[in-house]
């Protein structure tokens, strides 16, 4: 079996995989030792790879590689698509994984992955397996703490959908300029790229999927295990 790890900027999302099924997945914060003990006495992990957006944890590295073979994913790693990014050491390597599962699920077409976690990433694979590149912006709990971090008076507040054109007091106000501001950004990029790119398929993933899914009026496949499914298809690929 593969066990994927996916350690983002707030959470860590493990995923056990039997060849391509997923058959069993995590997320949590904190306690990545304790939670690897429970899935290795669990299930049988041959294989191991870790995709992190934080800074180098050289002793989770070599803990990993104790447990069995293991890959770090990084610009060097061999993958099953092409890798187009002008500046690949720099890429987010959940973004690259979001890219691979994409187009490995479907291949041959072009795919738009969004995943909506602490920041928003929009990002473009082509038809031929090519990643080309994506947008960067902040999420909605970072648009809310921003606000309140860099003003004087404004509130942090839940980033609910108030289900209104326009707020009617401070909080709503904040709640629709971080929400329908999402959602209208995301609903606009997707148009965009769908008049560019037809038959474009849009792949929705990261804490707030769900969440964005009711309000677009787009057409989308929420894949809330994008990132893992990519980072399993790696492994697969750097087996053969």
């Amino acid at each position: 079996m593969n066990l994927c790890i996916d350690i983002g900027s707030t959470n860590i999302k493990t995923g056990v995989f039997k060849k391509k099924k997923l058959v069993e997945h995590r997320k949590f914060k904190k306690g990545l030792y304790k939670e690897l003990d429970d899935i290795l006495s669990s299930h049988k992990i041959k294989s191991i790879i870790l995709c992190s957006v934080r800074k180098r944890n050289a002793r989770l590295i070599n803990h990993l590689k104790k447990l069995g073979h293991f890959i770090e994913l990084t610009a060097e790693t061999l993958l099953p698509i092409k890798n187009k990014y002008g500046t690949p050491e720099t890429l987010g390597k959940d973004r690259l994984a979001s890219a691979v599962g994409a187009y490995m699920r479907k291949p041959n077409f072009y795919h738009l992955m969004i995943n909506t976690g602490t920041c928003i990433t929009m990002d473009i694979i082509n038809d031929k397996g090519e990643y080309l590149g994506g947008n960067i912006s902040p999420g909605m709990n970072l648009r809310i703490k921003a606000m309140h971090d860099y003003t004087a008076n404004l509130p942090i507040v839940d980033p609910i959908n108030p289900d209104v054109d326009f707020g009617y007091n401070t909080v709503t106000a904040l709640q629709n300029g971080a929400v329908m501001g999402t959602i209208l950004e995301v609903e606009a990029f997707i148009s965009r790229m769908k008049a560019k790119y037809p038959l474009i398929n849009t792949n929705l993933t990261g804490g707030y999927a769900e969440f964005l899914a009711k309000y677009l009026n787009s057409k989308i496949f929420v894949r809330p295990y994008l990132v893992l499914e990519g980072l399993n298809e790696i492994l697969l690929h750097n087996a053969e």
